[in-house]
């Protein structure tokens, strides 16, 4: 200003000046009244201490209900920001909210950079991926339940060689054997059979079907970076098999910030595990690198010549390339092989078949191959573009003594997805294309084949809106057409309310379908032998309804409490089973029941965290019975199970040790008669040392199995009956586990 006064010093330019100044003025107040809602905030979030992008943090400009999540990248974005000082408030469960002035209009562009510290007692994952919009667990009115990184360290402690143990800790869902000499497993949730719970990594469908039985035990947890669970009827999500709910395991993704790790286990039972997890990101390009060896020796746990424990070696390959061709434009692709022998029966067919013609051995050859790829695109106004892809193939070859069953199941998925961000809603709309084809091999000419080929289309929109603070609904519906068993509408809600900031409850509905195949629990347990094609059914449909309440505290510094109350309903109507009296003859021909499944009951989650020790108690109270076959309990589906865990964790020192205890209430078999209750304990002891972590274990402490109890075994023995299995075989089981993180 000196510089015009000097310049202007006579009256009537003092006229001018005020004239501009006017002018100038009036140019500001309209400029200020256009950029009022045009102001906006971009920021990255990160880990105060690990520097790495933290996806779901919840930002929102105070005295507003403007807001937004930060994005896969830790970026998040608010639009429409009032000019003046704004307090924008950045949460996420587990780590210290932070509160952040800043004037608007922002005077520079640089990128703001916020780091949260986390909280000295960690409260788990938050980000829900199986909804497909990325949000916080606790604003996704869907109830999800999250395995969360620490919770899967700790099990690849325990058991590295697949995920059986993480999932089956969670009273909700049960591990079911199928095979009593092979160790074939089911995924039941609620109750419900395997064939009805759809098992996802990363939301491609790359398990189930001909590979059900042999898909978790085929797992290694090492690169999981979550595992996401919704029970009850969600085919609105994913389209058909997911009757009695989703597993979706989410993998790792590459940071800034290398990881290398090598796992080395060893059970005082012959088994052994070695693994191995590289990530990394150089500039534009990451990778990753899941690879793992895993091997057991076959052992007679009973006396009773057969294997409870069945001999296998298995090798997993996963590579992944990720490409960032700038910051709104993402690209992976990756695949994944699985090879698999693995034996088991008759200990003499199993060291020495040649000379034991007529003893009995069950024998799986396995090779699995999957590839995919997925794209997203993030335009500037948070939208985000997805196409994603995979195509698979599962080759088995079953060899009895007696028996040979050999087939390739090839899948493709295909999906492109649209994620728009408004004010108060997220919509999510797509379409995809599944195709499921299986061949069966080396069958006589007059012999039946189990062939079949299913396309299946679909489209879906979903809408996640947030009405207030307190309510928000989740409204969806697909639409799904297979080529052979016709169409599907399956319309879903999903609603939360917040009484308080520490209360709320979420309720939720929807419908599912199950598409006819002969992959199911009976046919595992027959092994193939007499299984008959399919013909005249129709495909099975459902309705669940699941209600939760939730509430948590933090009492004092270091005394946090949670409760969760949740109560659920599935009914399965006209369900596919096996003909009861076809499966005595060890024949497995299908029909649909003329009634009803129903799964209802309660589930009660409580945890109290005090200073470093954790105490988490996990209750589920089932009711499930058939109608179709006078109201009798569905078999193997215990009324009440009970889980409860205890940790000590001395992060200073590297300790971890703990203590757990399950109990499995009274089961049904088949023929209505009822099962032994029993209790299993284990316990686990771990110390971090640098970059060494060394932990030990010890399974089913008290030798809990169900050879003790009953003989399970029937003649004739070179082509035996086998007891349903409702307890463990392999008795008391100690591991030590070795691990080394190069970065850490």
């Amino acid at each position: 200003m000196t510089h015009f006064t000097e310049h202007f010093r006579l009256d009537q330019e003092w006229d001018r000046i005020i004239k501009k100044i006017t002018i100038t003025i009036l140019i500001l107040i309209n400029s200020a009244s256009i950029s009022l809602a045009q102001n906006s905030f971009t920021a990255l979030v990160k880990d105060k201490e690990t520097k790495e992008p933290l996806i779901g943090v919840n930002v929102v400009v105070e005295g507003t209900i403007k807001g937004a999540s930060s994005d896969l990248n830790g970026k998040v974005t608010i639009y429409n920001i009032p000019n003046g000082k704004q307090t924008l408030a950045f949460s996420y469960i587990g780590y210290e909210t932070v509160e952040k002035s800043y004037f608007f209009p922002l005077k520079e562009n640089e990128t703001i950079f916020i780091y949260l510290a986390t909280l000295p007692i960690s409260l788990g994952e938050v980000t829900a991926y199986s909804t497909r919009i990325n949000n916080r667990i606790e604003e996704v009115p869907t109830r999800i339940e999250v395995i969360g990184l620490e919770e899967i360290r700790e099990g690849s402690a325990i058991n590295p060689s697949n995920i059986t143990r993480l999932l089956g800790e969670n009273s909700g869902i049960q591990i079911q054997k199928t095979s009593a000499v092979s160790g074939n497993v089911s995924l039941r949730i609620q109750g419900l059979p395997g064939k009805y719970t759809q098992l996802l990594q990363d939301g491609f469908p790359m398990y189930g079907g001909f590979s059900s039985g042999l898909s978790l035990l085929q797992i290694p947890p090492l690169d999981l970076q979550q595992i996401e669970i919704i029970k009850g009827s969600s085919s609105t999500l994913y389209g058909g098999d997911a009757v009695a709910g989703i597993v979706n395991l989410i993998t790792k993704t590459p940071s800034d910030n290398p990881e290398f790790s090598v796992l080395v286990n060893q059970t005082h039972k012959r088994g052994r595990d070695i693994s191995s997890y590289y990530s990394g990101k150089r500039g534009e390009f990451g990778f990753t690198m899941l690879t793992a060896f895993n091997a057991q020796q076959a052992k007679d746990v009973s006396g009773n010549r057969f294997t409870d424990i069945p001999k296998y070696n298995r090798t997993v390959i996963s590579p992944k390339l990720f490409y960032d061709f700038d910051e709104n434009n993402h690209i992976f692709v990756g695949l994944s092989s699985v090879a698999e022998n693995r034996i088991g029966g008759d200990m003499k067919a199993i060291n020495d078949k040649a000379d034991s013609p007529d003893s009995f051995f069950e024998e799986n050859k396995t090779k699995r191959l999957n590839g995919y790829l997925k794209y997203e695109h993030i335009s500037e106004t948070g939208s985000i573009l997805i196409l994603k892809g995979n195509i698979g193939s599962f080759e088995r070859n079953l060899t009895t003594n007696v028996n040979t069953f050999k087939g390739m199941q090839t899948t493709a998925f295909s999906e492109l997805s649209y994620l728009l961000n408004t004010e108060k809603h997220t919509f999510v709309s797509g379409i995809n294309f599944y195709y499921d084809n299986f061949n069966q091999k080396g069958l006589a000419a007059k012999q039946s084949l189990l062939d079949y080929n299913y396309k299946t289309v679909g489209v879906f929109l979903q809408d996640n809106c947030a009405l207030s603070k307190k309510f928000s609904l989740e409204p969806g519906v697909r639409f799904d057409y297979n080529l052979k068993y016709g169409s599907f509408f399956l319309p879903r809600l999903a609603v939360k309310y917040h009484f308080t900031d520490n209360f709320f409850t979420r309720i939720s509905s929807g419908l599912g379908y199950k598409i006819p195949t002969p992959f199911t629990d009976d046919a595992e347990r027959t092994r193939y032998q007499d299984v008959k094609p399919l013909s005249g059914l129709e495909a099975e449909k459902s309705t669940g309804a699941n209600w939760d309440l939730n509430f948590k505290i933090l009492i004092m510094d270091e005394l946090f409490l949670s409760v969760n109350q949740s109560f659920f309903l599935t009914n399965i109507d006209n369900p596919v089973i096996a003909n009861p009296r076809s499966l005595m003859n060890q024949t497995v021909s299908y029909q649909n029941a003329t009634g009803v499944i129903q799964s209802k009951g309660l589930n009660t989650i409580f945890s109290v965290a005090l200073d470093e020790l954790i105490l988490r108690v996990d209750y589920t109270y089932l009711d499930a019975y058939k109608t179709y076959d006078d109201n009798k309990p569905l078999e193997l589906a215990p009324q009440n199970r009970l889980s409860t865990v205890l940790v000590y964790e001395d992060d200073e020192e590297g300790w971890k040790v703990g203590i757990e205890a399950f109990y499995f209430g009274d089961q049904y078999l088949e023929n209505g008669s009822k099962t032994p209750n029993y209790w299993r304990f284990d316990v686990m002891a771990q110390k971090s040392f640098d970059h060494f972590t060394v932990a030990l274990n010890v399974d089913n402490i008290m030798d809990v199995r169900q050879t003790k109890y009953e003989n399970i075994i029937h003649s004739p023995l070179s082509n035996p009956v086998f007891n349903e299995l409702y307890a463990p075989l392999d008795g008391i089981v100690g591991n030590i586990v070795l691990k080394y993180d190069l970065f850490k």
